[in-house]
């Protein structure tokens, strides 16, 4: 356990260096005019992956020779996803809250409400109007909270399997 908090100022570093790739990238989108919440997120996962990778690769890179036990890898790379979704979704949370995060949140729920208005006939036929306005109102009912809550779970739970193969991949 003394080896896993020796190594918590890499990952948090390493965490922190994720974020603000991950900003970074959101900022290329919207200056490009493509607003990073419309399912446009796969590649800041990407970077968590190569994160874990590179990790897990520097863990055992030190350890040459001794073993690395599966179970520590993972919880290693666990850690490092737990505190880089912390960061992220407390980073989005506090982006949303602000007037420019407001302002590209607002145009996305615009668009996005638009969108759905064009195939509403469609939905309505094949789902029904129920289902039409339960999309209606989670659309209208994004704000700053759900988008950290989603970012946060998300990690969580996309980071699994990816996390499970480099520990399995890596361990000695």
């Amino acid at each position: 356990m003394r080896e896993l908090v020796g190594k918590l100022p890499r990952v948090i570093g390493v965490s922190l260096i994720c974020v603000v790739l991950m900003g970074v990238y959101g900022y290329v989108l919207t200056i490009n005019d493509i607003i990073p919440l419309a399912g446009k997120k796969a590649p800041s996962f990407v970077i968590v992956l190569l994160a874990q990778v590179y990790l897990a690769k520097n863990w055992v890179g030190s350890n040459r020779g001794a073993s690395v036990h599966f179970l520590k890898l993972f919880l290693y790379q666990y850690i490092f996803v737990l505190i880089t979704a912390l960061v992220g979704a407390f980073s989005l949370y506090y982006f949303y809250e602000s007037a420019t995060g407001l302002e590209v949140l607002q145009d996305y729920i615009r668009l996005s409400v638009h969108e759905l208005g064009q195939y509403k006939d469609v939905i309505i036929k094949q789902e029904g109007k129920e289902y039409y306005f339960q999309l209606m109102q989670g659309i209208q009912g994004i704000n700053a909270f759900s988008i950290a809550r989603d970012e946060f779970s998300q990690k969580l739970f996309l980071a699994f399997l990816p996390n499970l193969l480099i520990s399995l991949y890596y361990k000695q």
